[in-house]
């Protein structure tokens, strides 16, 4: 039986529209029966959720990590993912992010240039050796990432925004690692 392909759609909050490269790749990924999953934010994740309701895709997930959603424009089903944070932060919504990026088979991704959580997803799908694709809203070009050099290759011009995010990857993915020794503990409670 044929894997099925799950798309993770996420981008900057800065950013409220699709390029056309873009909606090109997400009909043929639609016409393909894709599995798409997507985040709450505003911006680019709206942006798609629009575009995804538009075109009545019904295979869509919508993953959320504060305590409500913050939107959910089709209606779709939803996947609250608990960060174990109690603050509104970059880090409570990240952790719906590392979900995603764990989950998909591939990413399409919305960059302004200057968001470090675009960045993170990335390079958290690529070190997976997923595909990623990159759309540079400054450069209007729409990138194809098989492997973690030649995106790294192509971040080198943005030294602070790139450490920027391998140090939120860093502190998501020791979060992550704290949260399974926690739980791994209490199931060995449960015996």
């Amino acid at each position: 039986m044929p894997r099925t392909n799950i798309v993770f759609l996420s981008g900057t909050r800065k950013v409220d529209r699709l390029p056309g490269e873009v909606l090109e790749l997400l009909n043929d990924l639609i016409d393909s029966k894709a599995v798409f999953i997507v985040g709450d934010a505003p911006g680019s994740d709206r942006a798609f959720q629009k575009y995804l309701a538009k075109q009545e895709v019904d295979s869509v997930t919508v993953y959320f990590s504060a305590p409500t959603i913050r939107g959910n424009i089709g209606g779709w089903p939803s996947q609250f993912v608990d960060s174990g944070l109690k603050t509104k932060s970059n880090a409570m919504h990240s952790a719906k992010d590392r979900k995603m990026s764990e989950l998909c088979t591939q990413a399409i991704m919305i960059w302004d240039g200057q968001s470090a959580g675009t960045l993170a997803n990335s390079i958290d799908v690529s070190e997976q050796d997923k595909t990623c694709y990159l759309y540079d809203f400054l450069e209007n070009e729409l990138m194809k990432f098989e492997a973690t050099a030649s995106l790294m290759d192509y971040l080198e011009p943005f030294p602070k925004v790139t450490s920027e995010a391998l140090r939120r990857l860093k502190r998501d993915r020791r979060r992550q690692k704290k949260a399974k020794v926690k739980n791994d503990e209490n199931a060995i409670l449960l015996f």
